[in-house]
This record gives C-alpha cells, structure tokens and sequence, in this order.
C-alpha cells in the first residue's frame, strides 16, 4: 500500500470566552471554517434527541438559541466574526462569495402548512441581520458555490421523509437527493431521479467553482454537475466512502465501509465500467496514519480537520 503524505494547513484555534468548537469545513476559496458555540449551548446543540418510541433521532432545534462564532482561517489570515444566536441543531457552516455566513441545521420538523422548521440561516456578519430559509430535513452534506448557490445533499431521511415531511406532510424538500438553491432558499434545480438511477443516500458531496459532483448508494457512481446542470456519470469500485476529492478523471477517496480514518484509495474514472483503485495511506510527516474526526472533499483536495490540526492530499500534489 502506497502512503501519501499530507500537508499540514493550520493548527485548529482554540476556543475563547469558553466558546466550543461544533463544526469544521471549506470554504470555496479553500479557507477553513471552525464554528463555536458559547458554553451554555454545548450539550444542546448536539446532545438532545427525541424517541418516537421505536428510535432516537436528533433534536432539530434547541430549546433556546444560543450565540455562534466563526473563525475563518484563510492563507496568512485569521477572521473571527460574532453572530447572533441560533437554535439549530448539529450545524453545518459555509460563507457566501460576498462574506454572508450560512449555518445549516441538518434535520427540520413539518407540523402544517404553515408550522415547519426553516433549518438555514444566512448572516450577514458586518450587520447581524439574519434570514431563515427552509433547505429540507435529511441533509448529509451543504456547500456554497462561486456562484452564491447552496448545494444540498441528502441522506436517506431526507429523500423518504421523517419529522412530518411525507407522512402526514408535503414530500421530502430533498426527495430527489440533491438540490441547489439560491441564497434565498428558493430552488434552482434538483436531481431528475425519473430520467437517472434515483439517490437513495448522497454520501458525498464535492462542490468546486460552479460546479458539484456527488457520490451516492446505492450503485456509488460518481455524477458531475456541470454549471448549467449537465449531469456526467462514471463508475467506480469502491461503497461507503463518505469524501473524494476530484481533477478530471482522476479520483482520491476516503475510506470504504469499516476502513480505518487513515485509509483511502485511488484511481480514474471511466463512463463505462468501474476503474481499478488502489489503496493508500494518509499518514503524518514521519509516516504517522492521520486519525481525522472529519474527511472533506473541495475540488482536487481532500480535508482531513484531526483534533489538534488541518491536513491536506491534493491530487494534483499528492506522491507516494
């Protein structure tokens, strides 16, 4: 098995005032995105969960909101912005082209027609004014694009229904699996799941300039979104990978089903059959395996943020 060594980004900052750490990403510009929460939200932004009597689910909102801060660690940069306070739960953050903050609450409740949870929320840092919008129960994986559009990526939940959304409610906002939006939520496009193999999972999602790729149960191809939604599918062999980061046919994932954090595999694309992977290593200077809590893929690069630091596998880059 070839190693490939990644590239140390940054240190992750450390939390002040008592603020804890609840999220990481990228933003499209490859800075990184660390979001807190002020110490009285930290149990509840991620440790409520309700039981319908058969199973725990995650709690959509907190009981009271709670004040967020974000620090976005650009090259030979650092910016820390306050932002009001929020009741999502589990958030997910990107940044918008024009520096407006969007947090993104993964589940949300459907209890009428006028009673449902708009699970986005889009700040704008300079002024704290802040407009909530409805993205869908179920999502797996958010990213912004170039262009200002949020992609969304939806995990099983979200494409059948849970907490109201197909049964007793409206079909699942994120049925068809993926859906970009615009910055007001309103929908600009969705996966044509009656012309395609239907998504049943978005186990990743990779959005670079403006344009997506995803890779999805149950086949696991790899689809390419191109600006104009001109959808491009190619095989692979590999299932359960939950990153991969992309440069033309070339492919680098993360790990398969029940693979250590310090696993992935690489190889090319082909439209036709699924290409052969090879397995590699993520390992530290010194060839030390990564042990990453969160695996994120923009364009050609896999993220790996570990408990102390951010990594980085470019494949236009990596060597073994």
């Amino acid at each position: 098995m070839a190693d490939i060594v990644l590239k140390k980004l940054c240190a992750v900052p450390a939390g002040t005032d008592g603020y804890v750490m609840v999220s990481q990403s990228v933003a499209a510009d490859n800075s990184l995105l660390f979001l807190f929460i002020e110490p009285s939200g930290k149990e509840a932004v991620a440790g409520r969960t309700e039981n319908n009597g058969f199973a725990t689910f995650p709690k959509p909102r907190m009981g009271a909101p709670c004040r967020f801060r974000l620090v976005r660690v650009g090259e030979g940069s650092v910016q820390t912005a306050d932002l009001p306070p929020l009741d999502l739960t589990f958030p997910m953050v990107d940044v918008f082209p024009d520096g407006r903050v969007l947090i993104v609450g993964p589940r949300c409740s459907w209890r009428s027609e006028t009673d449902f949870d708009r699970n986005g929320a889009v700040i704008d840092p300079s002024t704290g004014a802040v407009s909530r919008i409805l993205l869908g129960d179920g999502i797996e994986n958010i990213a912004v694009d170039t262009r200002g559009r949020i992609w969304a990526g939806y995990f099983d939940e979200g494409v059948f229904g849970n907490f109201g959304w197909s049964d007793p409610g409206p079909k699942p906002v994120g049925a068809a699996g993926l859906v970009c939006f615009s910055d007001t939520g309103e929908k600009l496009w969705e996966y044509p799941s009656e012309r395609h193999a239907p998504i049943d999972d978005c186990y990743a999602l990779n959005v670079c300039g403006d344009k997506a790729a995803i890779y999805y149960y149950s086949d696991f191809p790899v689809c390419t979104v191109s600006r104009d939604f001109t959808l491009t599918f190619r095989q692979t062999a590999v299932h359960g990978c939950k990153a991969f980061a992309l440069s033309g046919e070339r492919v680098l994932f993360s790990g398969q089903y029940n693979d250590s954090p310090h696993i992935g595999y690489r190889g090319t694309l082909d439209p036709d059959r699924a290409g052969e992977m090879t397995q590699v290593g993520f390992v530290l200077a010194g060839g030390v395996p990564v042990q990453a809590d969160r695996i994120t893929g923009r364009g050609s690069t896999l993220y790996f943020f570990a408990e102390d630091a951010v990594y980085a596998a470019d494949l236009d880059a990596a060597t073994s």
